[in-house]
């Protein structure tokens, strides 16, 4: 018997759900389960900083056709987030109904993983663009295949308000490490030297590590996602076919106020932190001037966000609301992506690597500690609109929740890369750098364009971002609310 499960006895009479979502989750439960959001992360890493350079600078594709693949394979992606929600929403099986998802798609994503960053290079033109294409799109939609139903998991194990924070930070936690892997595998490894980005073969081995140890974790992760099958929500009984059932509850989605505020806010912020991440190796590496040491231990600090995001979210949202907690964050966000390029470009002095490696290192930690501390907000609001619709709709959606939640991000993402990519060609950025070497000089109105894309454009958007939340109006006290009348309802039912 596992230790979730055992701690739901009590005088040998098992307890309902409800009386085991009233329990406190074991730390254990939590870094077990947050362990696969390592995945996760590493694929943020490997599609936010690596991807976009390898598809152009190394491999040789334009940057509005890497671009493209990129937005395909997310726009399809996307289309399948909602059915693979739903379906996780509705299945009835001996492992509960987010298992089986998760187990089916974790070998394919980890796969199509390494296969992308082991690119032929015989392959060229068409060719090379429906490889990427095709690896893209099946790494995609098995990726949602496990993080949908692992993400609805972290809503249903708990009906507590600050225990379902407490699960997002350690899944973000886990996320950031991921990111942290991610980039430590590339720039601290397998792409480390004056030459390492720019050395084709040194993808293969970084691609296929990478899909070792996101396999791992998401085995730790099924394992503890099965240890708490009892705390889990059952599927209601539904005999509608899942096509009219389909449409019928995205309505039902659109009607819900909250989740399209929520829906919006993630939209415009995504697209505006995938246009950046796109760019930040060009720019990191020929704007600023860094090497690959100096660039890793920036994007590092970016990773360090939940040493301090985390603790701070959990002492501040004893005090304030997780909507204020939220915006005080996206807005930070905005600023601190703004300001170093402009100074950079039009300030009174001009910093040089050494300087601006330290200047980025310390807005890189800030900016992490501002994601983290928007991401708990975000996606425990996100958590507490799925009892809001219980409450108004009678029906339990968490992986539809979270599909519409993914559906914005990687909408949003694609666009974003597509952006990154057309802005790379735009301002006649070379797209053939490792054929021509370390030492190609490039003019410097490209670079500041290029700054100028990578930070400014973006950080205009994701000041848009926030200002969905001003509208959200699902406090503590309401959530509380709302659980007392689900719990009374379900009562009277039984």
């Amino acid at each position: 018997m596992t230790e979730e499960s055992g701690a739901m006895q009590q005088n040998s009479l098992p307890m309902t759900g409800a009386e085991a979502r009233g329990r406190p989750l074991t730390w254990r439960f939590k870094a077990g389960y947050g362990a696969g959001a390592l995945a996760d992360g590493i694929v943020a890493a490997g599609f936010g900083f690596f991807l976009l350079f390898f598809l152009t600078a190394v491999c040789g594709m334009s940057g509005t056709t890497a671009g493209l693949a990129k937005m395909i394979a997310l726009l399809v992606d996307g289309v399948a987030d909602p059915a693979i929600g739903l379906a996780s929403d509705r299945l009835r099986s001996r492992f509960g109904r987010r298992l089986p998802f998760m187990v089916l798609g974790l070998l394919p994503f980890a796969v199509a993983f390494g296969l992308l960053f082991a690119m032929p290079e015989a392959l060229t033109g068409a060719a090379q663009f429906i490889y990427a294409t095709v690896c893209l799109v099946v790494l995609r939609v098995s990726l949602s295949g496990f993080v949908l139903p692992y993400t609805a998991v972290g809503a249903e194990v708990t009906d507590d308000y600050r225990e379902r924070a407490s699960v997002v930070a350690y899944r973000l936690s886990f996320q950031n490490a991921g990111i942290l892997i991610g980039v430590v595998l590339g720039l601290g490894l397998f792409l480390s030297g004056p030459t390492g980005m720019l050395e084709r073969a040194n993808y293969t081995p970084f691609g296929w590590t990478c899909a070792l140890v996101m396999f791992l974790a998401g085995m730790i992760a099924i394992r503890a996602v099965y240890s708490v099958q009892p705390r889990l929500h059952e599927p209601e009984i539904s005999h509608e076919p899942m096509g009219s059932g389909f449409l019928r509850e995205m309505k039902e989605m659109s009607r819900n106020r909250s989740f399209m505020l929520l829906f919006a806010t993630v939209l415009l912020y995504f697209l505006a932190y995938s246009t950046h991440t796109s760019l930040a190796l060009h720019a990191s590496r020929y704007f600023w001037g860094l090497d690959t040491t100096a660039i890793q231990l920036i994007l590092l600090s970016a990773c360090l966000g939940p040493v301090l995001g985390a603790p701070l979210s959990g002492f501040a949202l004893r005090f304030i609301e997780k909507r204020t907690l939220s915006l005080f964050a996206y807005f930070a966000i905005a600023f601190l992506l703004f300001w170093p390029p402009l100074f950079q470009i039009f300030g009174p002095v001009r910093l040089t690597p050494e300087a601006a490696s330290i200047v980025l290192l310390v807005n890189g930690l800030l900016l992490g500690t501002a994601i983290m501390a928007g991401g708990i907000g975000f996606q425990s609001m996100m958590a507490d609109t799925a009892d809001e619709h219980e409450y108004l709709f009678g029906v339990r959606r968490e992986g539809l929740f979270f599909s519409g939640l993914t559906l914005a991000y990687k909408a949003a993402s694609g666009v974003g890369g597509l952006i990154a990519g057309v802005a790379l060609d735009a301002i006649h950025f070379p797209s053939d750098l490792a054929s021509r070497g370390p030492d190609v000089v490039i003019p410097a109105d490209v670079l500041n364009k290029l700054a100028l894309a990578s930070g400014p454009l973006p950080a205009l958007i994701a000041f848009a971002a926030p200002l969905f939340l001003f509208g959200y109006r699902l406090t503590r006290k309401r959530h509380a609310e709302i659980i007392v009348a689900l719990e009374a309802r379900k009562a009277g039912q039984a």
